[in-house]
């Protein structure tokens, strides 16, 4: 079965993380995604460090199932190429600062009437309007802005940003979303339309109760450690050897298997720590029950511990290290971790995807291009000659 995107065009404008990712993920799903960068240099992140080969890791990361080519859009020959390009293309994505391609000539009303099916679809830190839109923004900036950093960490403790960059990525999915929903519309209009998403609203999405609480409760969120915010015991429990387990047992079941298994069952008849929801959830009950659970899971390696309890039903994890997640069964049964070859024939290994179809296979393996791997392949598709291509490259346009 072809796949789901087959037949769509992406102009994958975008650098750093959340744009590009978002173009990857429609590459992923049979897109056919061109990387438009910049001569000599290309994406930023193709300079970072460290490289596999000279080649970033980074840019690997988010850049695979891509054609690269190579425009500079200082000279006024790129403007009319990329236009050229738009009318055969489905979808543009672009994570500049908001008002940067209306600076370059390249405002929606110029794709658009190039192509009135056009998508246009921006990635910006604070969306293309109000009072933030012209500043400069990254995860980090997203993060503490929307109160995610200062619920995060330990009470009374500094606030921490989280281990990856999660507002890029959870930026690229609402994009790839909005992309999609776009391109449905556009099926059954004929027009089409910008998505406008922002890393600020991304990060402020995924503040869970934090909205109703504070506007219809007058409670504001605060920092609680690695406790679940609403059932509890819940929590990430000691194990021997320096080691760590992750151990919900918030469900009433769960937390009666939990309390029999480890030896407490005492704990269930307890009035103030252990009877009720309303017992485990007070300071004292939590202190109490991560008093009981970490007693015992302090006496077993981690790996017994979650032997041991899983079967039971709760729901429990080994804290890995990131070299035990990479070799992680489930993970690799799930083809989470697969290797994509190279131009060259070298393989390299990236994370994989997480949508699985049941009829679509998602069998493409192209790892990230170089840069201008593809400008004659592309150019050509779009009528330049040899000769005009070689030119182009002379006078550095492409």
């Amino acid at each position: 079965m072809d796949k789901p995107l087959k037949g769509i065009r992406v102009l994958d404008l975008a650098r750093v993380l959340s744009g590009p990712h978002c173009a990857m993920l429609l590459g992923d799903m049979g897109a056919e995604v061109i990387k438009v960068e910049k001569p000599g240099e290309g994406d930023m992140t193709r300079s970072n460090l460290p490289k596999f080969h000279g080649e970033s890791t980074y840019f690997m990361a988010h850049n695979r199932n891509k054609k690269s080519i190579t425009l500079n859009f200082r000279k006024p020959e790129a403007k009319q190429i990329f236009l050229k390009l738009v009318e055969k293309s489905d979808v543009i994505i672009e994570n500049f600062r908001a008002g940067t391609m209306e600076a370059m000539g390249l405002g929606y009303e110029v794709l658009r009437a190039a192509n009135p099916k056009i998508i246009l679809t921006r990635i910006s830190g604070f969306g293309q309007d109000g009072p933030y839109a012209d500043r400069t923004c990254f995860d980090g900036a997203a993060q503490a802005m929307s109160g995610m950093v200062d619920i995060t960490g330990d009470p009374g403790g500094a606030p921490y940003m989280t281990g990856t960059y999660i507002v890029d990525y959870t930026s690229a999915l609402y994009a790839a979303i909005g992309t999609l929903a776009a391109l449905r519309s556009a099926e059954q209009t004929g027009k089409g339309q910008v998505v406008d998403v922002a890393l600020l609203d991304a990060a402020f999405s995924m503040l869970h109760t934090a909205v109703p609480d504070y506007f219809m409760l007058a409670q504001e969120m605060k920092r609680n450690g690695n406790n679940d915010r609403y059932m509890w015991p819940a929590n990430i429990y000691p194990a021997k050897g320096n080691r760590w387990v992750y151990i919900h047992a918030g469900m009433e079941h769960c937390y009666k298997t939990l309390m029999q298994y480890i030896g407490h069952p005492e704990a269930l008849d307890d009035p103030e720590h252990g009877a009720t929801r309303a017992a485990r959830s007070s300071d004292a009950g939590k202190a109490f029950n991560d008093a009981l659970i970490s007693n015992w899971t302090k006496q077993h390696e981690a790996d017994e511990v979650i032997s041991a309890i899983a079967p039971l039903g709760i729901p429990c994890a080994k804290v890995n290290t990131i070299g035990e997640a990479m070799q992680d069964p489930q993970l690799h049964h799930r083809n989470m971790i697969e290797k994509y070859r190279r131009a060259d024939g070298e393989e390299v290994v990236l994370a994989g995807s997480v949508i699985h179809f049941s009829e679509t296979k998602f069998d493409s393996k192209n790892a990230p291009p170089k840069l201008g791997e593809h400008n004659h392949e592309v150019f050509s598709e779009i009528g330049l000659s040899e000769a005009e291509i070689a030119k182009l490259h002379e006078n550095a346009v492409i």
